[in-house]
């Protein structure tokens, strides 16, 4: 089966989604975590997913090193061999079902002369630790047993080659969870929806220098696409005032020509692989194609996405990042619209809600 995990507060957005996508196969198994049953290795557009999970199985596991052994029991002679391969060992969070009692209300409810009850007592919780502690024995059984595969264990991420494996293990409890072995090339095929980040969690830049919080969300879809605005390539930053993506543009050596009606920070506004151009960002052409288009205009979502689609059709850039301001509870003609539209115009292509969005989805990825 498919896992599919919800990205924070986005539990019931996912559900209509999956509800369009798999209508009669699909189920919550916990708030925020789906199982689903896709007809084939050809996987939709989840613009409300954090994770998936492919070709998942439910576990048990009674230790740390149970979890190990029963990893590597899994791994061994399906993995390719002298490949690379990643292996994700997460906690399952709960999304969108938690209610909190605020300590004012605690006590305003005591004085009343209410009884005040702790609840039952909470069932053992997974931590990072122990996942920590599940890959480290991992990799020491690896190093006895399987040492080819030890080797190819890849440390660090980074957005996936077509010959590279993916392990991933989500603990539902300290002794249940969920195994999900895909050999390569599936992972690699299925990014859009399966990321290179465990859990697919990015946290957030940071940087006092940029002039919005905004900055974090061009900074995050880089990540996730797995390729940044680099030195010398020319980008068009539409709503760009007060500037934080121009900002990430020329802090990358990026020429950028910024389309707003209000003027950028001032020392944007005078840096010299700047031009400024006051105008509507809904009217603007440009000169000739472009390397990027950047877009997080404060618009109507559905002409935001014109614009997008207008720029693809027309070759005007070669990879795009573009927000688009949507209602979760409104979102999906829209999304579904551009789900079968987008891919018809590009080779690589997200249509996710990042961790940095708000009431926005993000689309970004590569023009065919």
């Amino acid at each position: 089966m498919l896992l599919v995990l919800a990205a924070p507060d986005s539990k019931d957005a996912l559900q209509r989604e999956l509800a369009v996508a798999f209508p009669l196969a699909q189920r919550e198994l916990e708030p925020g975590l789906f199982a689903c049953e896709p007809a084939s290795e050809s996987l939709p557009y989840l613009a409300y997913a954090r994770q998936a999970l492919p070709l998942a199985l439910a576990v048990e596991a009674a230790s740390i090193r149970a979890w190990a052994e029963l990893i590597v029991d899994a791994v061994a002679g399906v993995l390719p061999d002298q490949k690379p391969w990643s292996l994700h060992v997460l906690p399952f969070r709960a999304v969108g079902e938690h209610t909190r009692m605020g300590a004012r209300a605690w006590h305003s409810q005591g004085r009343a002369g209410a009884r005040v009850s702790p609840g039952p007592e909470p069932a053992p919780t997974v931590g990072p630790n122990r996942c920590r502690l599940i890959r480290e024995t991992v990799t020491e059984l690896l190093a006895k047993r399987r040492r080819h595969l030890g080797r190819h264990l890849r440390e660090q991420t980074r957005a996936f080659s077509a010959d590279e494996s993916l392990v991933q293990v989500l603990l539902t409890s300290l002794e249940h969870g969920f195994l999900s072995v895909a050999p390569a090339p599936l992972a690699y095929q299925q990014r859009h929806l399966v990321s290179h980040l465990p859990g697919g969690e990015q946290p957030l830049a940071s940087d006092k220098q940029a002039p919005s919080r905004a900055f974090t969300k061009l900074v995050e879809a880089e990540v996730r696409l797995g390729r940044k605005i680099a030195g010398g390539e020319s980008c068009v930053d539409l709503g760009a005032a007060p500037g934080s993506w121009t900002y990430v543009a020329v802090q990358r050596g990026a020429r950028v020509t910024a389309v707003d009606r209000a003027e950028l920070r001032a020392d944007l506004l005078l840096h010299r692989r700047v031009r400024f151009q006051r105008g509507d960002a809904f009217r603007f052409e440009p000169e000739a194609p472009v390397d990027w288009l950047l877009c997080d205009v404060i618009a109507e979502a559905e002409r935001t996405a014109e614009l997008l689609l207008r720029w693809l059709e027309n070759g005007w850039c070669r990879h795009f990042v573009v927000t688009l301001k949507v209602d979760d509870s409104g979102s999906v003609p829209l999304l579904e619209s551009l789900k079968r539209e987008l891919p018809r115009h590009t080779s690589e292509l997200r249509l996710l809600r990042l961790s940095a969005n708000k009431k926005e989805v993000c689309a970004f990825g590569e023009r065919t």
